[in-house]
């Protein structure tokens, strides 16, 4: 049967979408490659059918019909390639690079039409080798798959129960996470930039700034995994190891973090917010707000973020490009950097302008920014990167383009801190009761430039907080896992000890693989 049935075709158009989701799936929605995949496999069904009755071979057309789908998911690989290699002047170019593409593409096309004698002798290993390559992405999948379904819900110590005040209504608390912020030194000495203003702004309102603050972990799940639930993450999830892959496990501690559970034993109603980032989206809160837009649940407009990704690695790489060029013409595939944008932008307004409850609330707030990708210039007009859409970071040490990363990340943060301004006097104004507010980085940003260590960029991250009862508590290189512990020690008669504050940077390929840096981050 595997020799007779032309299935191989099909395989191929669905390996590139599956390659990328598995590639991706620890950041993705499960749902963000369905439309992609349904429809790179129904063209090479139809492209299958017409050929095969054109040529009146059927195993002829299911050759054509997997090599057009290998060049087709080509050519933007190719593209990257040439112009890593040093030929973006010469073949590292549309102009150049595509009538060469389009020769060979004819080329091959001839000879599996004309010259191949027994296409049907090759079907049968074609099918092999096309199963045999889906095979890789989708155990990946459904590894991953598998630890989301299977991944427990460890606290910190559920020993320890909370008590509301005995009298009054309890403080409302603000968790707001400004992904990739830096620590005020930082942002001097590498971006020469001086957050004075905005530090002295959070002081003159009660805030504790940590001038000396780190972040436990380099990398999002990491870092929110473990202050969401006030322990080290290696104490979180039994049986982590350095070769440990996936982030399943510390999205699910994010999602149903022991923060939510305990507050929402004290009767705390929980408010949050779409972020595009699955795993710091809490949809079953009792308040999830999103920037209304159909597409962000649907994406029946534009190209969602997977598939702006996919266009960019595909000979679509052309109209993608073609956009600058042909505007009238070539849909806008950069469609997500707007997405992206506005669920910003409905974050700030949403923090400014929150739904009235009886209840007091717990609001978690994941602003993906100052983190690229830089959408906003420091007035809060709209940028858009001429590069595919990713939430990763994009900069690499040898990358000359560091400079870049420099101002985008320098105009980001003064918008965010306007923003934040703007939210913090809102809170304040807005609140009768006297709230908890802490704004966070989860790490530090990523620039690369040389002007201090990669550790001490990465590892120091701005810490703010107003607590009811003042600083109590609160020390100058406190780290994001104690934060829980302080603020629920003074306001709900917790009795949680304090941990040992620990720098573990880690690589992203290998993300459990920790290496204890703290004694390499310097003070302020």
């Amino acid at each position: 049967m595997i020799r007779q049935r032309v299935f191989h075709p099909l395989l191929l158009a669905a390996y590139p979408v599956l390659a990328l989701w598995a590639f991706n799936v620890d950041w993705l929605r499960p749902q963000d490659p369905l439309r992609t995949l349904l429809l790179s496999v129904g063209a090479a069904l139809l492209l299958l059918l017409i050929l095969a009755r054109l040529l009146h071979d059927r195993h002829r057309a299911g050759i054509l019909v997997s090599v057009l789908m290998i060049l087709f998911f080509s050519y933007g690989h190719l593209y990257e390639a040439m112009k890593s290699l040093g030929f973006g002047a010469s073949l590292g170019r549309h102009r150049y690079l595509a009538p060469l593409f389009l020769a060979a593409g004819s080329a091959f096309v001839y000879w599996i039409v004309r010259r191949i004698r027994r296409p049907a002798a090759a079907t049968g290993v074609l099918n092999i080798v096309a199963l045999a390559a889906l095979a890789f992405p989708l155990i990946a999948i459904g590894r991953s798959t598998y630890t989301r379904l299977a991944a427990g819900e460890r606290g910190a110590d559920p020993a320890i129960t909370l008590h509301l005040p005995q009298s009054g209504r309890p403080p409302d608390i603000y968790y707001l996470i400004v992904d990739g912020y830096a620590r005020q030194d930082t942002l001097e000495k590498v971006f020469e930039f001086d957050n004075t203003p905005f530090v002295s702004f959070l002081e003159d309102r009660g805030f504790y700034v940590a001038d000396a603050s780190r972040s436990n972990y380099a990398q999002t799940g990491l870092s929110l995994s473990s202050s969401l639930n006030f322990n080290y993450v290696d104490a979180l999830i039994p049986g982590l190891g350095d070769d440990s892959v996936g982030r399943e496990s510390l999205w699910n501690l994010i999602k149903h973090s022991e923060v939510r559970r305990q507050l929402e034993s004290l009767g705390y109603v929980t408010v949050a917010f779409s972020t595009g980032l699955a795993g710091t989206e809490w949809t079953d809160a009792d308040f999830y707000l999103t920037a209304g837009s159909v597409d962000e649940d649907l994406g029946l407009v534009g190209a969602n973020p997977f598939e702006s990704m996919l266009i960019q690695t595909s000979l679509l790489r052309l109209a993608s490009d073609g956009v600058v060029a042909l505007p009238r013409f070539v849909p806008d595939v950069r469609y997500p950097y707007e997405v992206h944008r506005n669920r910003i932008r409905n974050i700030f307004e949403g923090l400014k302008d929150l739904p009235p409850t009886d209840e007091p609330k717990f609001v978690f707030a994941h602003i993906i920014s100052p983190h690229p990708p830089f959408v906003f210039a420091a007035d809060g007009s709209p940028v858009t990167p001429d590069e595919p859409f990713t939430l990763r970071f994009t900069f690499d040490a040898g990358d000359p383009s560091n400079e870049d990363y420099r101002r985008g990340y320098r105009d980001q943060t003064i918008f965010v801190n306007d923003q934040l301004q703007a939210v913090v006097a809102a809170i304040l104004e807005n609140t009768e009761v006297p709230p908890v507010v802490i704004i966070q980085g989860d790490h530090g940003p990523d620039s690369n430039s040389g002007r201090v260590s990669y550790i001490q960029e990465r590892m120091t991250n701005l810490n703010a907080y107003l607590l009811p009862s003042g600083p109590n508590g609160l020390y100058p290189d406190i780290t994001p896992v104690n934060s829980f512990r302080v603020i629920f020690n003074e306001l709900f008669g917790g009795e949680f000890p304090l941990l040992e504050d620990r720098v573990l940077y880690s690589e992203y390929a290998n993300p459990y693989e920790f290496q204890d840096v703290t004694e390499a981050i310097e003070g302020p």
